[in-house]
This record gives C-alpha cells, structure tokens and sequence, in this order.
C-alpha cells in the first residue's frame, strides 16, 4: 500500500483510498502514465470550507479533480468509470 503525501497540489490530504497493482480504473484520453488512476484522495485547501476529491496516478500526481460539499459527499461521488468497489477509504495519519 502506498499512502499519499500529505498535500496534494497544496491541499491537505483527508482521506484517501489505494488500488494496488490494478488501478481502479483509466482516465480516457489522458498520456500514459497519468491515465490509469490509482489512488484517490479527499483534500481541503485551508481556509475552505468546500473538498475536492483527486483521482491520482500510481505516484500520487493529481490528474483530475472534482469539487464537493463535504468529506462523506466526496467519498461517495467516484465516477462511474472507475472500479467503486474495490475503494477502501482510509483517515489520513491514522
């Protein structure tokens, strides 16, 4: 398992979720590497009230991003195109 740093792209990591070895899923026309998505992470900028949810490449590079209300909406809005079931959330620092 491989957890992400504690920012991404400036936002603090929340919750955060790993595929392992299979990504979850690709992200369509995207270049290789950054189109098959690994990890999935929950992160708020400071100062925000609103979170974002990345889907992230095997080295945890942001190549998507989708703005939510809260942590629980976040968590439960990964698109379709992705492999939900195998999406374990996991606290950050726990």
């Amino acid at each position: 398992m491989t957890p992400p740093p504690t920012l991404l792209d400036g936002a603090r990591v929340l919750w955060w979720a790993w595929s392992g070895e299979r990504p979850f899923g690709e992200l369509w026309g995207a270049p290789e590497p950054e189109r098959w998505v690994h990890g999935f992470a929950v992160c708020r900028y400071d100062g925000a009230r609103e979170v974002y949810r990345f889907s992230c490449t095997a080295s945890w590079q942001v190549v998507q991003d989708s703005l939510h209300d809260d942590e629980d909406e976040a968590k439960a809005a990964v698109p379709t195109n992705y492999d939900a079931s195998r999406v374990v959330w996991r606290r950050a620092g726990a």
